[in-house]
């Protein structure tokens, strides 16, 4: 079944994490989720999909993350809790700086989307600065 999935990669508002960013999906409203996960969105790309559209275009993201960036240890995160369900996954990046993280992020959601959808997708949904 399809619903509407919100792509978004975010920056931590936790204190001392201001270089930890995110890139997830959800289907809930993108506050929520911010709420849970103790976030900001920088920016959301949402559209009518499967999950698995969104945790294919999700799990892309996270793969060219970790091919030019470090994990970070975010606070309440998996590592942290030795294992217990966190509200905060372990999927951050020690983002330095921020506007590369961002902007290869933006690229690799975009190649996830057409790759899955073989479509163009459209500008994404600024909702933030990124002036540091």
């Amino acid at each position: 079944m399809k619903y509407n999935y919100t792509i978004y990669i975010g920056r931590s508002t936790w204190q001392y994490e201001y270089c930890c960013l995110t890139v997830g999906s959800t289907r809930r409203t993108i506050e929520d989720r911010e709420t849970e996960k103790g976030f900001t969105a920088l920016y959301t790309f949402t559209k009518l999909m499967t999950r698995a559209d969104a945790q294919a275009i999700e799990g892309h993201a996270h793969t060219i993350a970790d091919r030019y960036y470090d994990r970070a240890p975010v606070q309440g995160g998996y590592k942290k809790r030795h294992g217990a369900r966190p509200n905060r996954t372990g999927e951050w990046w020690i983002g330095k700086p921020s506007k590369g993280f961002v902007a290869l992020m933006m690229m690799a959601i975009t190649a996830g989307y057409i790759r899955r959808f073989k479509v163009e997708l459209q500008h994404p949904h600024y909702t933030q600065s990124l002036d540091e």
